[in-house]
């Protein structure tokens, strides 16, 4: 592995992997922190939602509360501080769900959790964050994320 750059939270590497077959396959690879994602649900069952601007998107998107794994080494410990950060709410019940993976050229993984049982504990949101909270049923939240311009990837 050989390192091609380092710097604002990203490391670029040149790596190499035998196939199968024998050939030597030679990609760029990025790495930044992981992230934390939370499926959040109110007593009546319905999800907390984001409609949140992206100022290089030029646009508001509808999208879980996700944040990066870079304050704590936890991910549970990332997936509550998040919550509360973005939507005002703390989970007394939160569950790991799923890990999933992004492409193989960007190494980083996404740790997906269950929040309920929720009680209004916010922390201060970044002064960057344009946020708004929304409950939604979830067939509701699906439509909501999938009519956005561009939908985030978790």
């Amino acid at each position: 592995m050989k390192e091609l750059f380092s710097g604002h939270g990203w490391t670029i590497t040149e790596e190499s992997a035998v196939m199968p077959n024998g050939v030597t396959k030679t990609v760029a690879r990025g790495k930044t922190s992981d992230s934390a994602a939370i499926l959040a649900f109110d007593d009546d069952g319905k999800i907390l939602l984001l409609r949140e601007y992206r100022p290089f998107w030029n646009d508001y998107i509808w999208m879980l509360p996700i944040g990066k794994i870079d304050k704590e080494a936890d991910p549970l410990l990332a997936a509550q501080r998040e919550l509360r950060e973005e939507t005002g709410f703390r989970a007394d019940v939160l569950e790991p769900y799923f890990v999933c993976y992004w492409i193989e050229r960007v190494n980083i993984k996404t740790h997906i959790f269950t929040a309920h049982n929720l009680c209004r504990d916010p922390l201060p949101q970044d002064a960057h964050e344009c946020i708004e909270v929304h409950h939604f049923h979830v067939d509701e939240a699906i439509d909501k994320v999938l009519s956005s311009s561009r939908v985030h990837g978790v």
